[in-house]
């Protein structure tokens, strides 16, 4: 039942002017001698002139009501409206950020509608027999019947799960919403503790950008005429497709069954790969930096999109010439692919080879880099992150130690099926019971010179690796300026060339004031040493 008070029903307005022109239209004809002198234009007035502009304006004011472009639309525009005098309308809802904006009780309306959405938002309609369609960013009409059954954003989402940074999850204070916090992220450790994290974990729907220049949302929702764009528009409406139907029962709670949106799902994953990871380590391997920190595996290189070329693209005509422009627009085409045909026996397969020398290089850094050292809440941030966002990833054992080979994702499966893509995943702000914590205190210490000495002894070893590699580094660069001078002047002999060197030597202290300051000594000895040179004979 429509609960519209009715000083807000639009018909009461149309009935309420309606009125007042109609007495204002008797008051002239009084003015001008009554109606019995004036039946006649009476009559065809309201039988023909009133009803004629009531329809021409309406027809003229509905062509600025929505965004739209074509006559078509334009036309769908007036029905609706001319349905809407009547009261046989359907849904109209405009969709902003994901979110239906609509009076109440606007979605139960069965008749013709029309549904606008802005560039951040789509949506999915439905009928009594089957799934519609699939509506991206812009306005579209509805039909006889036809409902949104659900709505995304096309944004990034954040999803945060876990007790509030504010909060102590395990202060005794006996209310729900803190239980629940806890509940939903709490593991243990596999030596029996408990810890409670934060886990956030950014993603959004898996539609792709368009171009520059390009129609298309620039939140992600790819349109166009040309053959390329339609199979991305059709990708991108899949994804959406996917994200929206495969929305399911959240069980968690035994106590009621809602509907899990499609945003929950990768903050519900996270969750269960960071439960797995945790049981792994002990309690003081979350701070021990001991681990290899895994990296993700080589992934198989992703198809890229097919370029447009500028002369097979479809050229647009306009809706006056239609016959005309496209007979000149098909003629157009095939003597542009008889050009494309030519230029490609001409150039060869440039673009070909050119992607197979590229495609080494892209693999080659990843291949190469090795594992660093951390602890583990850096390990399991990094399984957890790859487990969302990577097909193949690597293999822990149960002690968190790094092995051997790789293994697929069934998470990162689970949410391609769902038309989701995970950008970032982060695990902290690991919280445990105020007595483990104490005990972790006082181990700590009772155990800091230990630590204290095994962390000198950590950092002695790093400054004599950095300076082996410093004096490594500085051997070569001054074998390098030296060799340059003697290829330069290519001396005749051995005396020769070993005077060149010194030359060279000295030359390099004399121009570095640093080195000048240090080595006033070493300038003595190379002078001293050049002169016996130039005496031998």
């Amino acid at each position: 039942m429509d609960n519209t008070p009715l000083t807000k029903r639009p018909w009461l307005y149309i009935v309420g002017w309606l009125v007042f022109l109609l007495l204002f239209y008797g008051w002239q004809i009084q003015r001008m001698g009554g109606l019995k002198a004036h039946v006649q234009e009476v009559l065809f007035d309201l039988l023909l002139v009133f009803p004629l502009l009531l329809v021409l304006w309406l027809a003229f004011f509905s062509q600025f009501v929505l965004p739209v472009q074509t006559f078509r639309d334009r036309q769908k525009i007036f029905d609706r409206l001319l349905t809407y005098l009547f009261g046989a309308h359907g849904p109209a809802i405009f969709i902003r950020n994901g979110q239906q904006i609509k009076k109440e009780g606007e979605e139960n309306k069965k008749g013709p509608g029309v549904v606008w959405l802005d560039s951040a938002s789509a949506a999915v309609t439905y009928t009594a027999t089957k799934i519609k369609q699939v509506l991206g960013p812009g306005v579209y009409f509805l039909d006889n019947g036809e409902k949104i059954l659900s709505t995304v954003d096309l944004h990034y989402q954040v999803d945060t799960v876990g007790p509030r940074e504010d909060e102590d999850p395990f202060a005794e204070t006996g209310e729900f919403s803190k239980d629940e916090n806890r509940r939903k992220v709490k593991a243990l450790t596999r030596d029996g503790i408990e810890v409670v994290p934060i886990i956030t974990v950014r993603f959004r729907v898996d539609t792709g950008y368009p171009r520059e220049g390009k129609p298309g949302s620039r939140f992600g929702f790819r349109t166009g005429i040309t053959k390329t764009a339609k199979e991305n528009e059709k990708k991108d409406k899949d994804a959406i497709r996917k994200a929206l139907l495969g929305e399911g029962i959240n069980a968690t709670n035994e106590l009621s069954l809602r509907k899990m949106r499609w945003n929950e799902l990768p903050g519900v994953l996270a969750v269960d790969v960071w439960r797995e990871y945790a049981a792994k380590f002990t309690l003081d391997d979350f701070f021990d930096p001991k681990y290899d920190i895994p990296m993700p595996p080589p992934q198989p290189p992703q198809p890229a999109e097919e370029e447009i070329d500028p002369l097979t693209e479809p050229v647009l005509v306009s809706q006056d010439h239609r016959r005309l422009g496209d007979f000149m627009a098909q003629l157009l085409r095939e003597v542009n692919k008889i050009l494309l045909q030519a230029i490609h026996q001409v150039e060869g397969a440039t673009r070909q080879s050119a992607v197979r020398q590229a495609a080494p290089v892209a693999a080659g850094p990843l291949a190469k880099r090795e594992p660093q050292k951390g602890t583990a809440l850096q390990v399991i941030n990094a399984m957890v992150e790859m487990r969302l966002k990577y097909p193949q990833v690597p293999v822990l054992d149960d002690h968190g130690r790094l092995t051997q080979g790789s293994t697929p994702s069934q998470e990162y499966h689970l949410l391609k099926a769902r038309g989701l893509v995970v950008d970032s995943v982060s695990v902290g702000k690991i919280r445990f019971n105020e007595k483990i914590e104490k005990t972790i205190i006082e181990k700590w210490a009772t155990s800091w010179l230990k630590n204290a000495k095994d962390e000198e002894a950590r950092i002695k070893r790093q400054q004599d690796v950095i300076k082996t590699a410093a004096h490594e580094r500085a051997y070569r660069q001054y074998a390098d300026r030296l060799s340059t001078d003697i290829l330069r002047r290519q001396p005749p002999d051995a005396k020769e060339a070993l005077k060149a060197l010194l030359l060279r030597t000295r030359a390099i202290i004399l121009t570095d004031d640093n080195l000048r300051e240090q080595m006033k000594e070493e300038i003595e000895k190379l002078g001293d040493i050049l002169r016996w040179v130039e005496e031998e004979e």
